[in-house]
Protein backbone atom coordinates (compact mmCIF):
# COMPACT_ATOMS: atom_id res chain seq x y z
CA UNK A 1 0.00 0.00 0.00
CA UNK A 2 1.15 3.54 -0.82
CA UNK A 3 0.37 6.78 0.98
CA UNK A 4 -1.75 9.29 -0.91
CA UNK A 5 -2.97 12.91 -0.84
CA UNK A 6 -6.53 12.99 0.53
CA UNK A 7 -7.35 16.25 -1.28
CA UNK A 8 -6.50 14.42 -4.51
CA UNK A 9 -8.75 11.52 -3.49
CA UNK A 10 -11.64 13.88 -2.66
CA UNK A 11 -11.35 15.67 -6.00
CA UNK A 12 -11.03 12.38 -7.87
CA UNK A 13 -14.18 11.13 -6.14
CA UNK A 14 -16.06 14.23 -7.25
CA UNK A 15 -14.91 14.30 -10.87
CA UNK A 16 -13.74 10.90 -12.12
CA UNK A 17 -16.05 8.24 -13.56
CA UNK A 18 -16.44 5.22 -11.27
CA UNK A 19 -14.18 2.83 -13.19
CA UNK A 20 -11.33 5.33 -13.52
CA UNK A 21 -11.71 6.29 -9.85
CA UNK A 22 -11.45 2.63 -8.86
CA UNK A 23 -8.32 2.21 -10.99
CA UNK A 24 -6.75 5.36 -9.53
CA UNK A 25 -7.32 4.21 -5.95
CA UNK A 26 -6.19 0.65 -6.70
CA UNK A 27 -2.81 2.00 -7.85
CA UNK A 28 -2.20 2.93 -4.19
CA UNK A 29 -3.71 -0.29 -2.83
CA UNK A 30 -6.91 1.44 -1.69
CA UNK A 31 -10.27 -0.31 -1.57
CA UNK A 32 -12.96 2.03 -0.31
CA UNK A 33 -16.75 1.88 -0.38
CA UNK A 34 -18.57 4.75 -2.05
CA UNK A 35 -20.18 5.96 1.17
CA UNK A 36 -16.75 6.01 2.87
CA UNK A 37 -15.39 8.06 -0.03
CA UNK A 38 -18.27 10.49 0.40
CA UNK A 39 -17.49 10.82 4.14
CA UNK A 40 -13.82 11.48 3.33
CA UNK A 41 -14.74 14.00 0.63
CA UNK A 42 -16.99 15.90 3.04
CA UNK A 43 -14.22 15.98 5.66
CA UNK A 44 -11.67 17.27 3.15
CA UNK A 45 -14.04 19.94 1.82
CA UNK A 46 -14.66 21.21 5.34
CA UNK A 47 -10.94 21.23 6.08
CA UNK A 48 -9.95 22.87 2.79
CA UNK A 49 -12.57 25.60 2.99
CA UNK A 50 -10.37 27.47 5.46
CA UNK A 51 -6.99 25.91 4.62
CA UNK A 52 -6.62 26.28 0.86
CA UNK A 53 -2.98 27.35 1.04
CA UNK A 54 -1.77 24.53 3.30
CA UNK A 55 -0.98 21.58 0.98
CA UNK A 56 0.94 19.71 3.71
CA UNK A 57 -2.36 19.07 5.57
CA UNK A 58 -3.48 16.53 2.99
CA UNK A 59 -0.40 14.56 2.08
CA UNK A 60 1.04 11.11 3.05
CA UNK A 61 -2.16 9.47 4.33
CA UNK A 62 -2.73 5.73 4.27
CA UNK A 63 -6.37 4.94 3.52
CA UNK A 64 -8.02 1.71 4.71
CA UNK A 65 -4.81 0.10 5.96
CA UNK A 66 -5.15 -3.36 7.54
CA UNK A 67 -2.58 -4.88 9.91
CA UNK A 68 -1.36 -8.15 8.32
CA UNK A 69 -2.87 -11.39 9.70
CA UNK A 70 -5.37 -9.77 12.05
CA UNK A 71 -7.06 -7.53 9.45
CA UNK A 72 -7.51 -4.62 11.87
CA UNK A 73 -8.46 -1.72 9.60
CA UNK A 74 -7.82 2.01 10.04
CA UNK A 75 -9.71 4.47 7.82
CA UNK A 76 -6.93 7.08 7.78
CA UNK A 77 -3.40 6.85 9.18
CA UNK A 78 -0.59 9.37 8.91
CA UNK A 79 2.85 8.87 10.44
CA UNK A 80 4.94 11.65 11.93
CA UNK A 81 8.20 12.04 13.83
CA UNK A 82 6.36 13.62 16.76
CA UNK A 83 3.05 11.71 16.65
CA UNK A 84 0.75 9.54 14.55
CA UNK A 85 -2.72 10.66 13.47
CA UNK A 86 -5.55 8.11 13.20
CA UNK A 87 -8.90 9.27 11.80
CA UNK A 88 -12.01 7.11 11.59
CA UNK A 89 -14.86 8.04 9.23
CA UNK A 90 -18.51 7.54 10.18
CA UNK A 91 -21.70 8.57 8.46
CA UNK A 92 -23.41 8.41 11.84
CA UNK A 93 -22.67 6.73 15.16
CA UNK A 94 -23.15 7.01 18.91
CA UNK A 95 -20.48 8.50 21.12
CA UNK A 96 -20.27 5.19 22.99
CA UNK A 97 -19.43 3.26 19.80
CA UNK A 98 -16.97 5.94 18.67
CA UNK A 99 -15.16 5.80 22.00
CA UNK A 100 -15.06 2.00 21.96
CA UNK A 101 -13.51 1.92 18.47
CA UNK A 102 -10.90 4.56 19.27
CA UNK A 103 -9.85 2.75 22.46
CA UNK A 104 -9.36 -0.40 20.38
CA UNK A 105 -7.30 1.55 17.86
CA UNK A 106 -5.27 2.96 20.72
CA UNK A 107 -4.40 -0.59 21.78
CA UNK A 108 -3.36 -1.70 18.29
CA UNK A 109 -1.27 1.40 17.62
CA UNK A 110 0.34 1.43 21.08
CA UNK A 111 2.87 -1.19 19.89
CA UNK A 112 4.41 1.44 17.59
CA UNK A 113 5.68 3.05 20.79
CA UNK A 114 4.78 6.57 19.67
CA UNK A 115 2.22 9.16 20.70
CA UNK A 116 -0.97 8.83 18.67
CA UNK A 117 -3.91 11.21 18.24
CA UNK A 118 -7.18 9.32 17.69
CA UNK A 119 -10.03 11.12 15.92
CA UNK A 120 -13.43 10.32 14.44
CA UNK A 121 -15.32 12.39 11.88
CA UNK A 122 -19.12 11.96 11.74
CA UNK A 123 -20.32 13.25 8.38
CA UNK A 124 -24.05 13.46 9.09
CA UNK A 125 -23.57 15.79 12.06
CA UNK A 126 -20.35 17.26 10.63
CA UNK A 127 -18.60 16.81 13.99
CA UNK A 128 -15.09 15.79 15.01
CA UNK A 129 -14.28 13.83 18.16
CA UNK A 130 -10.97 13.11 19.86
CA UNK A 131 -10.00 10.50 22.44
CA UNK A 132 -8.21 12.36 25.24
CA UNK A 133 -5.43 11.09 27.52
CA UNK A 134 -8.02 9.79 30.02
CA UNK A 135 -9.73 7.79 27.26
CA UNK A 136 -12.70 10.14 27.30
CA UNK A 137 -14.36 11.41 24.12
CA UNK A 138 -14.30 15.15 23.50
CA UNK A 139 -15.60 17.20 20.57
CA UNK A 140 -13.01 19.38 18.83
CA UNK A 141 -13.25 22.16 16.26
CA UNK A 142 -12.01 21.98 12.69
CA UNK A 143 -9.46 24.64 13.63
CA UNK A 144 -8.09 22.25 16.26
CA UNK A 145 -8.07 19.50 13.64
CA UNK A 146 -6.13 21.66 11.18
CA UNK A 147 -3.66 22.57 13.93
CA UNK A 148 -3.05 18.87 14.68
CA UNK A 149 -2.24 18.20 11.02
CA UNK A 150 -0.11 21.36 10.66
CA UNK A 151 2.00 20.56 13.71
CA UNK A 152 2.67 16.97 12.68
CA UNK A 153 6.20 16.43 11.33
CA UNK A 154 5.15 13.95 8.68
CA UNK A 155 7.12 10.87 7.67
CA UNK A 156 6.91 9.20 4.29
CA UNK A 157 6.69 5.47 5.10
CA UNK A 158 7.65 3.31 2.11
CA UNK A 159 6.51 -0.01 3.58
CA UNK A 160 3.75 0.41 6.15
CA UNK A 161 3.65 -3.35 6.90
CA UNK A 162 7.18 -3.07 8.31
CA UNK A 163 5.84 -0.84 11.10
CA UNK A 164 3.67 -3.63 12.51
CA UNK A 165 4.55 -7.00 14.04
CA UNK A 166 1.39 -9.16 13.99
CA UNK A 167 2.82 -11.33 16.80
CA UNK A 168 2.19 -8.43 19.20
CA UNK A 169 -1.54 -8.88 18.80
CA UNK A 170 -1.84 -12.66 18.68
CA UNK A 171 -2.58 -13.52 22.29
CA UNK A 172 -2.84 -17.19 23.24
CA UNK A 173 -4.40 -18.50 26.46
CA UNK A 174 -1.49 -20.97 26.64
CA UNK A 175 1.61 -19.17 25.33
CA UNK A 176 0.80 -15.68 26.63
CA UNK A 177 -1.35 -16.61 29.60
CA UNK A 178 -0.64 -13.41 31.59
CA UNK A 179 -1.74 -11.22 28.67
CA UNK A 180 -4.81 -13.38 28.19
CA UNK A 181 -5.87 -13.18 31.84
CA UNK A 182 -5.20 -9.41 31.93
CA UNK A 183 -7.43 -8.89 28.92
CA UNK A 184 -4.64 -7.41 26.79
CA UNK A 185 -6.32 -8.43 23.55
CA UNK A 186 -9.48 -7.88 21.56
CA UNK A 187 -11.77 -10.35 19.86
CA UNK A 188 -12.74 -9.66 16.27
CA UNK A 189 -16.26 -8.33 15.66
CA UNK A 190 -17.27 -11.81 14.48
CA UNK A 191 -15.87 -13.44 17.61
CA UNK A 192 -17.62 -10.86 19.82
CA UNK A 193 -20.89 -11.53 18.02
CA UNK A 194 -20.56 -15.29 18.58
CA UNK A 195 -19.64 -14.79 22.23
CA UNK A 196 -22.71 -12.58 22.82
CA UNK A 197 -25.02 -15.23 21.35
CA UNK A 198 -23.37 -18.01 23.38
CA UNK A 199 -23.74 -16.07 26.63
CA UNK A 200 -27.38 -15.24 25.82
CA UNK A 201 -28.20 -18.86 24.97
CA UNK A 202 -26.58 -20.23 28.12
CA UNK A 203 -28.57 -17.79 30.25
CA UNK A 204 -31.69 -19.70 29.21
CA UNK A 205 -32.75 -22.38 31.66
CA UNK A 206 -32.87 -25.13 29.06
CA UNK A 207 -29.86 -27.26 28.15
CA UNK A 208 -27.93 -25.67 25.27
CA UNK A 209 -25.45 -27.37 22.97
CA UNK A 210 -23.11 -25.09 21.01
CA UNK A 211 -20.50 -26.06 18.43
CA UNK A 212 -17.63 -23.78 17.40
CA UNK A 213 -15.86 -25.21 14.38
CA UNK A 214 -12.91 -23.59 12.65
CA UNK A 215 -9.71 -24.10 10.73
CA UNK A 216 -6.28 -23.47 12.23
CA UNK A 217 -5.47 -19.81 12.78
CA UNK A 218 -9.01 -18.46 13.00
CA UNK A 219 -9.05 -17.78 16.76
CA UNK A 220 -11.16 -20.75 17.87
CA UNK A 221 -9.13 -21.42 21.03
CA UNK A 222 -9.03 -17.75 22.06
CA UNK A 223 -12.80 -17.40 21.65
CA UNK A 224 -13.50 -20.66 23.52
CA UNK A 225 -11.29 -19.74 26.48
CA UNK A 226 -12.52 -16.14 26.46
CA UNK A 227 -16.05 -17.46 27.06
CA UNK A 228 -14.70 -19.61 29.91
CA UNK A 229 -12.87 -16.58 31.34
CA UNK A 230 -16.06 -14.53 31.20
CA UNK A 231 -17.86 -16.98 33.47
CA UNK A 232 -14.81 -17.50 35.68
CA UNK A 233 -14.45 -13.74 36.30
CA UNK A 234 -18.20 -13.22 36.75
CA UNK A 235 -18.37 -16.22 39.07
CA UNK A 236 -21.86 -16.69 37.66
CA UNK A 237 -21.48 -20.15 36.10
CA UNK A 238 -19.33 -23.07 37.14
CA UNK A 239 -17.29 -24.16 34.10
CA UNK A 240 -15.44 -27.40 33.41
CA UNK A 241 -13.00 -27.56 30.48
CA UNK A 242 -12.19 -30.99 29.10
CA UNK A 243 -9.17 -30.90 26.81
CA UNK A 244 -9.00 -33.81 24.37
CA UNK A 245 -5.28 -34.34 24.69
CA UNK A 246 -2.41 -33.79 27.09
CA UNK A 247 -2.53 -30.59 29.13
CA UNK A 248 0.13 -28.03 28.20
CA UNK A 249 1.94 -25.58 30.46
CA UNK A 250 -0.70 -22.89 29.86
CA UNK A 251 -3.45 -25.26 30.96
CA UNK A 252 -1.50 -26.04 34.12
CA UNK A 253 -1.03 -22.33 34.92
CA UNK A 254 -4.77 -21.68 34.51
CA UNK A 255 -5.59 -24.72 36.65
CA UNK A 256 -2.97 -24.52 39.40
CA UNK A 257 -2.44 -20.75 39.77
CA UNK A 258 -5.88 -19.41 38.85
CA UNK A 259 -8.21 -22.24 39.91
CA UNK A 260 -9.71 -22.99 36.54
CA UNK A 261 -11.38 -26.39 36.30
CA UNK A 262 -9.42 -28.02 33.48
CA UNK A 263 -8.86 -31.74 32.98
CA UNK A 264 -7.43 -33.94 30.23
CA UNK A 265 -9.96 -36.21 28.53
CA UNK A 266 -8.49 -39.29 30.22
CA UNK A 267 -9.82 -37.99 33.58
CA UNK A 268 -13.37 -37.26 32.41
CA UNK A 269 -14.92 -39.97 34.61
CA UNK A 270 -13.42 -38.50 37.78
CA UNK A 271 -15.69 -35.44 37.75
CA UNK A 272 -19.12 -34.90 39.28
CA UNK A 273 -20.94 -33.17 36.39
CA UNK A 274 -23.81 -32.02 38.62
CA UNK A 275 -21.46 -29.32 39.95
CA UNK A 276 -21.02 -27.60 36.58
CA UNK A 277 -23.28 -25.28 34.61
CA UNK A 278 -21.13 -25.27 31.47
CA UNK A 279 -18.91 -28.05 30.10
CA UNK A 280 -16.46 -27.09 27.36
CA UNK A 281 -14.95 -29.90 25.28
CA UNK A 282 -11.85 -28.46 23.62
CA UNK A 283 -10.29 -30.09 20.51
CA UNK A 284 -13.42 -32.22 20.40
CA UNK A 285 -12.49 -33.74 17.02
CA UNK A 286 -10.11 -36.06 18.92
CA UNK A 287 -12.59 -37.43 21.48
CA UNK A 288 -13.52 -41.11 21.38
CA UNK A 289 -17.17 -41.95 20.68
CA UNK A 290 -17.83 -43.69 24.03
CA UNK A 291 -16.27 -40.74 25.91
CA UNK A 292 -18.53 -38.28 24.11
CA UNK A 293 -21.60 -40.42 24.73
CA UNK A 294 -20.79 -40.66 28.46
CA UNK A 295 -20.33 -36.89 28.79
CA UNK A 296 -23.49 -36.06 26.84
CA UNK A 297 -25.47 -38.41 29.07
CA UNK A 298 -24.21 -36.54 32.17
CA UNK A 299 -24.95 -33.12 30.65
CA UNK A 300 -28.51 -34.08 29.76
CA UNK A 301 -29.08 -35.67 33.16
CA UNK A 302 -27.94 -32.49 34.94
CA UNK A 303 -29.55 -30.01 32.52
CA UNK A 304 -26.22 -28.25 32.06
CA UNK A 305 -24.79 -26.66 28.89
CA UNK A 306 -22.04 -27.81 26.57
CA UNK A 307 -19.71 -26.04 24.13
CA UNK A 308 -17.87 -28.18 21.59
CA UNK A 309 -14.77 -26.56 20.11
CA UNK A 310 -13.19 -28.39 17.20
CA UNK A 311 -11.22 -28.33 13.97
CA UNK A 312 -12.14 -31.41 11.90
CA UNK A 313 -8.86 -31.14 9.97
CA UNK A 314 -6.70 -31.43 13.08
CA UNK A 315 -7.13 -35.18 13.53
CA UNK A 316 -3.82 -36.98 14.10
CA UNK A 317 -4.93 -40.59 13.60
CA UNK A 318 -6.90 -42.32 10.87
CA UNK A 319 -9.38 -43.61 13.44
CA UNK A 320 -10.06 -40.04 14.59
CA UNK A 321 -10.99 -39.11 11.02
CA UNK A 322 -13.25 -42.16 10.61
CA UNK A 323 -15.15 -41.37 13.83
CA UNK A 324 -16.36 -38.12 12.23
CA UNK A 325 -17.20 -36.47 15.55
CA UNK A 326 -18.51 -33.41 13.71
CA UNK A 327 -21.28 -35.43 12.08
CA UNK A 328 -21.92 -37.40 15.27
CA UNK A 329 -22.60 -34.16 17.15
CA UNK A 330 -25.03 -32.99 14.49
CA UNK A 331 -26.97 -36.25 14.65
CA UNK A 332 -26.99 -36.63 18.43
CA UNK A 333 -27.62 -33.14 19.87
CA UNK A 334 -28.24 -30.77 16.89
CA UNK A 335 -26.05 -28.02 18.36
CA UNK A 336 -26.20 -24.31 17.55
CA UNK A 337 -23.41 -23.97 15.00
CA UNK A 338 -20.81 -21.23 14.69
CA UNK A 339 -17.99 -21.26 12.17
CA UNK A 340 -14.88 -19.09 12.22
CA UNK A 341 -13.40 -18.61 8.76
CA UNK A 342 -11.29 -15.45 8.85
CA UNK A 343 -7.66 -16.24 9.63
CA UNK A 344 -6.35 -13.98 12.39
CA UNK A 345 -3.26 -15.91 13.41
CA UNK A 346 -1.67 -17.49 10.37
CA UNK A 347 0.26 -15.12 8.19
CA UNK A 348 -0.83 -15.32 4.55
CA UNK A 349 2.51 -16.43 3.17
CA UNK A 350 2.69 -19.25 5.76
CA UNK A 351 -0.86 -20.28 4.88
CA UNK A 352 -0.12 -20.30 1.13
CA UNK A 353 3.08 -22.27 1.68
CA UNK A 354 1.31 -24.90 3.81
CA UNK A 355 -1.43 -25.32 1.21
CA UNK A 356 1.19 -25.64 -1.52
CA UNK A 357 3.19 -28.27 0.37
CA UNK A 358 0.17 -30.45 1.10
CA UNK A 359 -1.43 -30.06 -2.32
CA UNK A 360 0.81 -30.03 -5.39
CA UNK A 361 -2.07 -28.67 -7.47
CA UNK A 362 -2.33 -25.49 -5.38
CA UNK A 363 -0.52 -22.44 -6.70
CA UNK A 364 -0.39 -18.87 -5.45
CA UNK A 365 1.99 -16.26 -6.78
CA UNK A 366 0.65 -13.31 -4.79
CA UNK A 367 2.57 -13.89 -1.56
CA UNK A 368 5.97 -12.64 -0.49
CA UNK A 369 7.74 -15.60 1.11
CA UNK A 370 10.43 -13.70 3.04
CA UNK A 371 9.47 -15.40 6.31
CA UNK A 372 10.01 -18.92 5.02
CA UNK A 373 13.46 -20.47 5.07
CA UNK A 374 14.14 -23.64 3.08
CA UNK A 375 17.22 -25.63 4.08
CA UNK A 376 18.35 -28.91 2.48
CA UNK A 377 20.64 -31.59 3.96
CA UNK A 378 21.50 -35.01 2.62
CA UNK A 379 22.79 -36.22 5.99
CA UNK A 380 20.62 -36.55 9.09
CA UNK A 381 23.44 -35.65 11.48
CA UNK A 382 24.05 -32.36 9.68
CA UNK A 383 20.37 -31.53 9.86
CA UNK A 384 20.21 -32.32 13.59
CA UNK A 385 23.25 -30.13 14.29
CA UNK A 386 21.59 -27.29 12.40
CA UNK A 387 18.37 -27.77 14.36
CA UNK A 388 20.31 -27.49 17.64
CA UNK A 389 21.68 -24.17 16.39
CA UNK A 390 18.15 -22.97 15.58
CA UNK A 391 17.04 -24.04 19.05
CA UNK A 392 19.72 -21.79 20.57
CA UNK A 393 18.29 -18.94 18.46
CA UNK A 394 14.82 -19.35 20.01
CA UNK A 395 13.19 -21.33 17.21
CA UNK A 396 10.45 -23.70 18.39
CA UNK A 397 11.21 -27.36 17.66
CA UNK A 398 8.18 -29.67 17.49
CA UNK A 399 8.72 -33.41 17.13
CA UNK A 400 6.50 -35.89 15.37
CA UNK A 401 4.91 -37.89 18.20
CA UNK A 402 6.75 -41.15 18.83
CA UNK A 403 4.80 -44.38 18.85
CA UNK A 404 4.65 -46.35 22.08
CA UNK A 405 4.27 -49.55 20.06
CA UNK A 406 6.82 -49.44 17.24
CA UNK A 407 10.13 -47.92 16.25
CA UNK A 408 9.50 -45.60 13.28
CA UNK A 409 11.89 -43.94 10.79
CA UNK A 410 11.18 -40.44 12.09
CA UNK A 411 12.23 -41.40 15.65
CA UNK A 412 15.86 -40.59 14.75
CA UNK A 413 14.77 -36.97 14.16
CA UNK A 414 13.35 -36.54 17.66
CA UNK A 415 14.96 -33.69 19.59
CA UNK A 416 15.05 -34.63 23.31
CA UNK A 417 13.18 -32.31 25.66
CA UNK A 418 11.05 -30.71 22.92
CA UNK A 419 7.26 -30.86 22.61
CA UNK A 420 5.62 -33.22 20.15
CA UNK A 421 2.69 -32.64 17.79
CA UNK A 422 0.15 -33.73 20.42
CA UNK A 423 1.56 -31.46 23.12
CA UNK A 424 1.21 -28.25 21.08
CA UNK A 425 -2.45 -28.63 20.08
CA UNK A 426 -4.13 -25.22 20.37
CA UNK A 427 -0.82 -23.37 20.78
CA UNK A 428 1.13 -21.11 18.43
CA UNK A 429 4.73 -19.94 18.26
CA UNK A 430 6.56 -17.06 16.61
CA UNK A 431 9.22 -19.16 14.84
CA UNK A 432 8.72 -22.86 14.08
CA UNK A 433 11.08 -25.52 12.68
CA UNK A 434 9.62 -28.28 10.48
CA UNK A 435 11.52 -31.41 9.41
CA UNK A 436 10.63 -33.41 6.30
CA UNK A 437 12.54 -36.62 5.56
CA UNK A 438 12.68 -38.97 2.56
CA UNK A 439 9.46 -40.79 3.50
CA UNK A 440 7.21 -37.94 2.36
CA UNK A 441 6.07 -37.93 -1.27
CA UNK A 442 3.26 -36.81 -3.58
CA UNK A 443 0.55 -39.24 -4.64
CA UNK A 444 -0.77 -39.28 -8.20
CA UNK A 445 -3.56 -36.89 -7.18
CA UNK A 446 -0.94 -34.38 -5.98
CA UNK A 447 -1.63 -34.76 -2.25
CA UNK A 448 1.22 -35.17 0.24
CA UNK A 449 1.56 -38.58 1.89
CA UNK A 450 4.20 -40.94 3.31
CA UNK A 451 5.75 -44.21 2.15
CA UNK A 452 8.41 -46.72 3.18
CA UNK A 453 7.04 -47.59 6.63
CA UNK A 454 7.15 -51.29 7.55
CA UNK A 455 3.99 -50.87 9.62
CA UNK A 456 1.19 -48.35 9.35
CA UNK A 457 2.04 -45.65 11.94
CA UNK A 458 -0.33 -45.29 14.89
CA UNK A 459 -0.24 -41.50 14.40
CA UNK A 460 -0.44 -40.26 10.82
CA UNK A 461 2.87 -38.44 9.95
CA UNK A 462 1.21 -36.22 7.34
CA UNK A 463 -1.50 -35.12 9.78
CA UNK A 464 1.13 -34.44 12.44
CA UNK A 465 3.19 -32.43 9.95
CA UNK A 466 0.10 -30.30 9.24
CA UNK A 467 -0.45 -29.83 12.98
CA UNK A 468 3.16 -28.67 13.42
CA UNK A 469 3.21 -26.30 10.45
CA UNK A 470 -0.06 -24.63 11.44
CA UNK A 471 1.40 -23.69 14.84
CA UNK A 472 3.45 -20.99 13.09
CA UNK A 473 2.68 -17.33 13.70
CA UNK A 474 5.42 -15.50 11.80
CA UNK A 475 8.43 -17.51 10.56
CA UNK A 476 8.81 -21.06 9.30
CA UNK A 477 12.10 -22.94 8.87
CA UNK A 478 11.43 -25.82 6.46
CA UNK A 479 14.24 -28.39 6.75
CA UNK A 480 14.39 -31.13 4.12
CA UNK A 481 16.54 -34.25 4.55
CA UNK A 482 17.36 -36.21 1.39
CA UNK A 483 14.07 -35.54 -0.38
CA UNK A 484 14.52 -34.00 -3.82
CA UNK A 485 10.80 -34.12 -4.66
CA UNK A 486 9.76 -32.04 -1.64
CA UNK A 487 12.71 -29.67 -2.14
CA UNK A 488 11.66 -29.03 -5.75
CA UNK A 489 8.09 -28.38 -4.66
CA UNK A 490 9.11 -26.01 -1.85
CA UNK A 491 11.33 -24.03 -4.22
CA UNK A 492 8.56 -23.83 -6.82
CA UNK A 493 6.07 -22.49 -4.26
CA UNK A 494 8.40 -19.73 -3.12
CA UNK A 495 10.00 -19.10 -6.54
CA UNK A 496 13.45 -19.33 -4.98
CA UNK A 497 15.38 -20.19 -8.13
Amino acid sequence: MKSINILSVAQANSKLPDELLKTYLSASGIKMKKKELEDLTKLVRKLSSKNKDAPALYDTFFIGYKIPQISREFDLLRFGKNYIVNIELKQESTEEKIKEQLIRNEYYLSFLDQNTIHLTYVSKSNKLFRLDNDEELIEISFSDFARILKNQKTQDILNIDSQFNPSNYLVSPFNSTTKFLSGNYFLTNHQEHIKDIIVTQIENEETTFIKISAKAGTGKTLLTYDVAKFYHNQNSKKVLIIHCGKLNRGHEVLRDEHRWNIIPIKDYKKKDYSKYDVVIIDECQRIQTFQLEDILKEIKKNSSNCIFSLDPKQCLRGVEISRNINELLENSVSPINFTLTEKIRTNKEISYFIKGIFDKNYNNRKANFNNIEITYFCETDSALNHIQLLKSLDWKIINLTESTRDVLPYDVLTIPGEDNAHEVIGQEFDKVVVIVDKHFYYQENGMLSTKGYKKRPYYHPTKMLFQIMTRTQRKLNFIIIGNNEILSRAIKITDQY
